[in-house]
Parts: structure tokens; C-alpha cells; sequence
């Protein structure tokens, strides 16, 4: 596996710097550039004619003109993580389902096919396969790790593809660059949720991928106080369409957002490697517990995708893991109560702090219990999220819970 490619953090430094420094007032020198970024709360922006205006709503000449359609601390952000993903650009949002959201509706139209991965997010599987019937489009899940499933996706007319880097909440690992390829033969596009990787573990865009989105509210952040989205791609007419959606449907992020996000991006590569080195030890850990039934971590040698998760990922396999347990008896949630304080019972993840939720539940209570089950997500499952914490410590307070 190859480790975090340091090289490529470095360069937030340099995206960072303002085209042109403020100057004193009086003698016209440069004032210091400031070490942290600034936060602009403007909501519009002066125009210093009808021209002006002009060129700034047409997008001609970059400047600001109203929050909704872009501010100063969304463009860093982009620019920074277009950089990282290997993107031609990037667009914010304010939260990751408005990006997913945004990509739906600037890409597709009535009668559109969508095939999404069947082992998703519950909001992504709730958005498509329910709230985008009405717009009369016909979404099929399937298992994103199926040879056959893939030829027949291959052999179809299909207009966006929708799979997560890292399944939520199993860890699947699907090939991207296969479903790449077979999207494109069926005419489509893929959009990879590179949420439990960010740009770090993969960058599914020189894989194939047409669209990568995040939820930067998870582990970009890593704080669990702003909320944010990601769309980056290559193509330009895409990102444009979709910047377009984002400004007209009103889910253009916040300058406040933005800036926190920045700031934790800046510690992302220092936090990840301790995160994916407490997940890889703490799988191992539970994966000999006698109480533990079944562990799911791409890390672990008997994972069914290991060597290809080897393949794809890059400096660790994720902070995520999950596992399972009896939840007979009020053992779950003794689980739960034994892990406090330390370890809370959080319906999200990415956090600087470890924390553990119940995606039966939380995330996918939105699917049927027999959906759940065929899927292998049962009332004793799981889901970890690990933080920067003592690895040792980590470890000792889960087996001790678990015991």
C-alpha cells in the first residue's frame, strides 16, 4: 500500500496565497500576509458599473457578487480540494446531500436510470429511490462488487451511477475502475462518495470516476462543527451546470462552514494516519474476541476485497470499521453504556474523538428490517468511527466493553 501522499499537502500553502496582498494606505507597500485565513461574512458585493455586474453573474471575471453564488472562503476551499482530488475544478455545498443532490438535478431529467450501489448511506438510498420517483426516475440498487452485476450494467442505457469508495456501513470495497468502465458503456456517469476515504485513501477521479463527492462535515472537518459538500470533476460544462443548480436551488454553503473546514483540513493527513492506524488495530483486536460475531474492515487479511482495497486505497484502509454483536438481552446497549464517557453513541462520524452508532437505527432506518438483514446489517451491528486517540487506550476500552 502506498503511504499519504505528503508531497500534495504541501501544497495548501501555496493555493492559500491571494493572487495580491493588500497594501498600506499611505506608503503603497505590501502589508504582512495574515497565517490563518480570514472569514468574509459579506452577503453582496459592491459593482462598479452595469459592465462590471455583467461579467461578475456571468462568471467572466470571477469576482463576488452574492453569497449565494460564491464567496471567498468557499473559493479557497474549492480550489484547494480540486487540487488534492486531481480535479479540473470543484464546487461547495452546504452539506454533502445537497452534493448529491446538486448532481441529480443538474444531470438528470424525467425518465432518467440511475443505478446506485446497494450497500449505501440511507439519505442516498432514501433520495433516490424515493424522493426521485416523483421526477419519474427509475432507480435500480445492485451489488457493487458483482462481476455479473457489472456486465449487465454495462449492457444497459444508464445515466448516473452512484457507489461509495467505502461502503456504509460494511466496508465493501468496489472496483472503480470497472464500474467506470462499465458505466460509460452503458452511457453514463459515475459519481463515486469518497466520504470514508477523502482525497487522502483514494481519488476515485484517476480511477475513472466522473464526479467525486464528499461530505465534508465528517472527517475534512474533523470537529463535528460545520457542515459542507463536495462536487469535483474534470468537466468543465458539468461543474458549471452544477454550480448553476447549487445557486438556483439555494445550496450554496457558508462562509463560516468553509472556513472551520479549511482549518481542518489543514491537520487532515496528521489526524488520518493515527485514525487508520486505531481502525487497522482495533479490527484486529475485535476480529479474536470471543462476544464479537463478525468484524468488517478492508485492513484485515480475510476481508472478501483486501487485495484489491490494497490496490486502490492508499496510506490506510479508512478510519471505519464495523462489527457485530448479540443484541439479545440488553447486551447492545450495555455495550453502548460501558463504552461512556469516553466513547459516545453519535449518529455521525469523522471526529477527532472516536465514537460508535447503530446503523439499524440511524443511517438505514429509513430501509425495511428485511433489507437491512440482506445486506448483513442487524440489530447487533456496529459502526466505528476512530478518532486520534492513545491507540493501547483505544483498544483496551472496546475489549473491555465487549467483554
Amino acid at each position: 500500500m502506498q503511504p499519504i501522499p505528503w508531497e500534495a499537502e504541501l501544497e495548501y500553502h501555496a493555493v492559500a496565497s491571494p493572487a495580491s496582498l493588500p497594501t498600506h494606505p499611505s506608503s503603497n507597500t505590501p502589508l504582512p500576509r495574515p497565517q490563518a485565513e480570514s472569514i468574509s461574512v459579506a452577503s453582496v458585493w459592491q459593482m462598479e458599473s452595469t459592465e462590471a455586474a455583467d461579467r461578475a453573474l456571468s462568471g467572466d471575471s470571477g469576482a463576488f457578487v452574492y453569497r449565494r453564488d460564491g464567496h471567498p472562503n468557499e473559493r479557497t476551499l474549492a480550489d484547494k480540494l480540486a487540487l488534492l482530488h486531481g480535479a479540473a475544478g470543484a464546487v461547495i455545498t452546504a452539506q454533502g446531500m445537497s452534493a448529491i443532490g446538486a448532481v441529480a438535478l443538474a444531470t438528470l431529467a424525467p425518465g432518467g436510470q440511475v443505478w446506485i450501489g446497494d450497500e449505501l448511506y440511507g439519505k442516498s438510498h432514501k433520495l433516490f429511490c424515493g424522493e426521485m420517483t416523483r421526477w419519474n426516475v427509475t432507480t435500480r440498487p445492485f451489488d457493487v462488487t458483482s462481476a455479473a452485476e457489472l456486465a449487465e450494467l454495462a449492457s444497459r442505457r444508464v445515466d448516473l451511477v452512484l457507489i461509495e469508495t467505502l461502503s456504509n456501513p460494511r466496508l465493501r470495497v468496489p472496483d472503480i475502475a470497472a464500474i467506470a468502465a462499465a458505466t460509460h458503456a452503458a452511457g453514463g456517469r459515475l459519481m463515486v462518495d469518497n466520504t470514508f476515504a477523502t482525497h487522502l485513501i483514494c481519488q476515485p477521479l484517476k480511477l475513472g470516476a466522473d464526479l467525486v463527492i464528499e461530505s465534508l462535515s465528517k472527517q475534512v472537518n474533523g470537529h463535528s462543527d460545520s457542515m459542507l459538500g463536495l462536487v469535483a470533476g474534470n468537466d468543465r460544462g458539468t461543474l458549471k451546470r452544477i454550480q448553476d443548480v447549487v445557486s438556483t436551488f439555494g445550496l450554496a454553503s457558508s462562509p463560516l462552514d468553509c472556513y472551520l473546514t479549511h482549518r481542518g483540513l489543514m491537520s487532515l493527513a496528521v489526524r488520518m494516519e493515527r485514525a487508520c492506524a486505531n481502525a487497522l488495530a482495533l479490527s484486529k483486536a475485535l476480529s479474536q474476541h470471543p462476544a464479537v460475531e463478525a468484524v468488517d474492515y478492508p485492513g484485515l487479511p480475510k476481508h472478501p476485497q483486501h487485495p484489491l482495497a490494497t490496490q486502490q486505497l492508499r496510506g490506510g484502509y479508512g478510519w471505519m470499521l464495523s462489527f457485530r454483536v448479540n443484541a439479545n438481552g440488553g447486551q447492545l446497549q450495555g455495550l453502548l453504556d460501558r463504552l461512556k464517557p469516553e466513547i459516545q453513541f453519535v449518529p455521525s462520524l469523522g471526529d477527532v474523538s472516536t465514537t460508535v452508532s447503530h446503523p439499524a437505527s440511524t443511517s438505514h432506518r429509513s430501509l425495511t428490517p428485511a433489507a437491512r438483514e440482506q445486506l448483513g446489517i442487524g440489530l447487533g451491528t456496529i459502526r466505528v468511527s476512530c478518532g486520534i486517540e492513545p491507540t493501547d487506550w483505544l483498544v483496551e476500552r472496546f475489549l473491555t466493553a465487549v467483554s
